[in-house]
């Protein structure tokens, strides 16, 4: 099934290519059309695959946070409460003294 979809694809890219140049080579009065249309076609690519670099861009940092940022706002809680654990509290006497 892929291959019969990809095969379509190919035919029908390659025949509306070729039937472009056909026409711009043979219909002088088409070619300013031809060439805005093909001038459209392109900034709509380019638009195209900037969209998808932002996007895969915004995906990669949703689903991907920095170490710096979590490590930091877990590092500054966490680690002290743990360490604090381990300390004895003080004695009344202890503190007198």
């Amino acid at each position: 099934m892929f291959t019969l979809v990809t095969l379509l694809s190919s035919i029908f890219f390659i025949g509306l290519t070729g039937w472009t140049i056909t026409t711009y080579l043979t219909k002088e009065d088409s070619q300013k059309l031809i060439q805005e249309e093909l001038g459209n076609l392109f900034e709509i690519t380019k638009m195209f695959f900037v969209s998808v670099k932002s996007l895969i861009q915004l995906l990669s940092k949703a689903s991907f946070p920095s170490n710096s940022d979590e490590s930091t706002s877990s590092d500054s809680t966490g680690i002290d409460d743990q360490l604090l654990k381990f300390v004895p509290p003080m004695a009344e006497e202890d503190k007198a003294a």
